[in-house]
């Protein structure tokens, strides 16, 4: 098995392309959601002139962003991780520095 790092640096790991939810839950609420979005597209596409095309431009314009979104929540999760591990190996150090003083 190839460490993280061989894989990061040889193209394999594309976080914001390979993350899918997982959960039940989510699903639901994703499946709920589009029924309801198709739903709404179907009645403005009724409408007098119809409004349909012109939702689904601003909601594309509004998906837009989503991946900048993803990107920031990334990055800020791999920091948080990142400090996290360095708090843990600091805190280890000064157990051990603690304990040999003593002795």
């Amino acid at each position: 098995m190839k460490s993280i790092l061989t894989e990061l640096y040889e193209g394999n790991i594309f976080p914001a392309e390979q993350y899918s939810p997982r959960s039940e839950e989510y699903r639901q609420i994703h499946q709920s959601h589009y029924k309801h979005y198709d739903n709404f597209i179907e009645t403005l596409s009724k409408l007098e002139p119809p409004l349909d095309k012109q939702f689904i431009k601003i909601m594309d314009e509004q998906l837009d962003v989503i991946p900048y979104e993803f990107s920031e929540m990334f990055i800020d999760g791999f920091r948080l991780g990142a400090r996290i591990m360095i708090d843990i190996f600091q805190g280890d150090l000064g157990i051990r520095e603690n304990e040999s003083s003593a002795k």
